[in-house]
């Protein structure tokens, strides 16, 4: 019998990254009524390649939400050096939130929380339950939670999403010289 693996992916990283790193790149794909989705089609594609090269049990995806984080009232300047989401790129977050739903994919957020926490949660859950977990996130600090039953799939910074990195707590010490915890 095939050990349960759980995939969860970073929604928000990823689509950022695909915005960024290589929808921008390219000549822009866009829709028959003109909306630019290129951060839409290359987080579908690598979506798919990776749900079809890892064959996991079962996946999810977790989002950010509007509302401001625990960190944000502790801190009230957290991420406010930050530049505002382009309107190109709020307009593909909300399609690929519809993409997701199409494609019957559990979708978890949680107001007051980044995705990278609950994405921490729900492994650890997943591993109390003697499930394996593949974090998908080009977050770093998904790093700290590498753990005997969780490893972080990291795309290459200015790569394809074929051009990744399997972390699990060997490759994080060799990497940043430090065990993940």
């Amino acid at each position: 019998m095939k050990k349960p693996l759980l995939v969860l992916f970073d929604g928000n990283n990823i689509v950022h990254r695909a915005f960024h790193a290589f929808a921008t790149s390219r000549p822009l794909t866009v829709s028959k009524t003109g909306e630019v989705i290129s951060a839409v089609y290359v987080f579908a594609l690598m979506l798919l390649k990776i749900i079809n090269e890892l064959k996991p049990t079962c996946y999810a995806i977790a989002f950010d939400t509007k509302a401001p984080t625990f960190r944000h009232q502790m801190f009230a300047q957290y991420k406010a050096q930050r530049p505002p989401t382009p309107d190109e790129l709020v307009n593909q977050l909300g399609r690929v939130r519809q993409l997701v739903n199409a494609f019957h994919i559990p979708i978890f957020e949680l107001d007051g929380y980044e995705a990278d926490d609950v994405l921490g949660t729900l492994s650890q859950q997943a591993g109390q339950q003697d499930i394996d977990t593949i974090i998908v996130t080009g977050d770093a600090d998904a790093m700290q939670l590498v753990s005997p039953r969780v490893r972080v799939l990291y795309p290459k910074p200015r790569g394809s999403f074929s051009n990744t990195d399997l972390y699990d707590e060997a490759a994080v010490s060799q990497k940043y010289g430090i065990k993940p915890e």
